[in-house]
């Protein structure tokens, strides 16, 4: 059994750096293209199940994965991003004018952090996990599922896979719209590749305004 997890494409707050987690943007153009781009790769992948977060911008990702593999869409809410509360759409100088022990906290001890309003990240693991652990029992062997979600969702499910403490949560990256793919057998899970953005090789520029 292997899962496919893909963050989704560029949104006009990614393009001006505002925090988002459970607002519901929308794909802009450049995502819009790597979202088609994304599911054409998908094409080698094998996939039997396609699994999104609710939100507008990994639903367009799974609608571009349904057209192509003909297969339905299960959005599942544990999938969402971390909920951010009173910073949705803030910028991190903001964050840290506005809000100060915030932002030195998530800086420096990011496991002890609730964002105000929002959630914790230790909240976001437990239930991006769980959806891990159900879609594992639901599903046969040899089921490749495509997980379309978030960015701190995706690091959250590869950081305990991988048995990194939340402490640490910062020392991983992802991309947009890449893709990190796990293999769950009996003898346990694995960690095949790791934000990947090789199928956006040739993305198309984003338009100029």
């Amino acid at each position: 059994m292997k899962f496919y997890l893909v963050r989704h494409g560029e949104t006009e707050w990614n393009k001006l750096g505002r925090f988002q987690g459970q607002y519901d943007t929308l794909l802009n153009d450049r995502g819009v293209s790597q979202a088609k781009l994304t599911a054409r790769s998908a094409l080698d992948w094998n996939i039997t199940a396609i699994y999104s977060s609710p939100l507008s911008r990994t639903m367009h990702v799974a609608d571009e994965f349904a057209n192509l593999l003909d297969l339905p869409v299960h959005p599942r809410e544990g999938l969402m991003e971390l909920a951010l509360g009173e910073l949705e759409g803030v910028r991190g100088e903001e964050m840290r004018a506005g809000w100060p022990e915030v932002y030195e906290t998530w800086n420096g001890h990011p496991e002890l952090t609730e964002m105000p309003g929002g959630e914790s990240l230790k909240t976001l693991e437990e239930r991006s996990w769980q959806v891990i652990l159900d879609l594992e029992k639901a599903h046969a062997p040899d089921d490749n599922m495509a997980i379309i979600s978030h960015n701190f969702t995706i690091r959250a499910i590869c950081g305990k896979l991988l048995g990194i403490p939340l402490c640490n949560f910062h020392r991983l990256h992802l991309a947009l719209s890449s893709v990190s793919i796990f293999e769950s057998v009996p003898r346990g899970r694995r960690l095949l590749s790791y934000n990947s953005t090789s199928h956006l090789e040739q993305e198309l520029p984003a338009p100029s305004n």
